[in-house]
């Protein structure tokens, strides 16, 4: 019976640590504009990670005019959080990022970041769009693919 006591809090100590140590979570929404399916690509360990770690996970097709949401948050850093998220339309690819990063200035004084990319392939119409951030850090982006 000690010992089982002692695994449990040891399992409870290491499950808080993560929670201490999770970066802020990034509500993600891809919305598909245009005329045909939007089908997920996972080329990156990137782009898997994200996929693997979402809850919810995006929509692995979204039809045209409709999007599919997404919410991530790693357990790396609490100054660090990223997703990324790659669609094809036929022959077109868009590549999404965002990231949050807490950079440490001259002085010592924090300063928080948040960006967003999008790339496009195949003639892709991608856009990137930061919608919300939070005081507690956490943050909204909208993907967009025609």
């Amino acid at each position: 019976m000690k010992k089982m006591s002692k695994s449990v809090a040891a399992l409870v100590t290491v499950l808080m640590a993560g929670v201490v140590h999770a970066g802020p979570p990034v509500e993600v929404t891809f919305k598909n504009l245009g005329s045909q399916r939007a089908v997920l690509k996972l080329s990156t360990t990137n782009e898997s990670s994200t996929f693997q770690i979402a809850d919810p996970k995006p929509d692995q097709s979204v039809d045209p005019g409709a999007e599919t949401f997404a919410r991530v948050k790693r357990v790396i850093s609490p100054d660090v959080n990223s997703a990324q998220l790659r669609y094809t339309i036929g022959s077109k690819t868009c590549a999404f990022g965002t990231i949050y990063q807490m950079r440490t200035l001259a002085g010592g004084i924090k300063k928080p970041e948040w960006t967003k990319s999008a790339n496009p392939s195949g003639g892709a119409t991608c856009s990137a769009t930061i919608t919300r951030t939070g005081a507690d850090y956490s943050w909204a982006v909208e993907f967009t693919m025609k």
